[in-house]
């Protein structure tokens, strides 16, 4: 008798396990090719909200040392110029494109934002000693409607691809609570 030894694989086998590894290795990759555009994504909202807060926290906290209430001359809707107690001015502007800017001194604007909504971003509201609304005109706010802010509010929406952030405030400026200066004080 003959004994025929068979060792090894047939060429159909060997396909089939070709074929296997491949739809194994394509369902592989697939999952981890989403997994990563995931990470981007979360990534990329994460920095989204980081940007948006750290504009709105940066323009509350600058606000918040207003020096006086005359300092507001030339704010409207659009844009807030603000000056500190050590005399250091500061121009946020919200402008038409979806920027959010910021001047400091007499430099040039640089960006805080360029996710601001233009359509649903309210802006700079200003408010007297009994909450009455002051409307600046476009030119910004003459010298006594300047005088007589009291507290002011903030109303910013920020979007970037599906994501939307909307952040408002009431800032009343730590140098307001003292009140206004009397006249033997100049």
């Amino acid at each position: 008798m003959i004994n025929k030894n068979k060792n090894g694989f047939t060429l159909i086998e060997l396909v089939i396990v070709i074929v296997l590894i491949g739809i194994i290795g394509s369902m592989a990759a697939t999952m981890l090719f989403q997994g990563a555009d995931l990470f981007v994504k979360e990534t990329n909202r994460q920095g989204f909200v980081s940007e948006s807060r750290i504009a709105f926290w940066k323009i509350m906290r600058e606000s918040q040392a207003q020096s006086g209430a005359v300092d507001f001359v030339q704010s409207n809707q659009n844009s807030l110029y603000l000056k500190n107690a050590k005399n250091i001015t500061k121009d946020f502007q919200l402008a038409s494109s979806g920027n959010f800017n910021i001047r400091v001194g007499n430099g040039s604007y640089n960006s805080l934002s360029n996710s601001l909504s233009s359509t649903n971003t309210n802006g700079f509201y200003f408010y007297d000693d009994n909450y009455n609304l002051i409307s600046p005109p476009i030119s910004g706010m003459s010298s006594n409607q300047a005088n007589n802010v009291h507290m002011m509010r903030l109303e910013l929406e920020f979007i970037k691809d599906q994501d939307e952030i909307s952040l408002s405030s009431f800032i009343y400026p730590k140098n307001f609570r003292f009140g206004k200066k009397m006249s033997y004080h100049n």
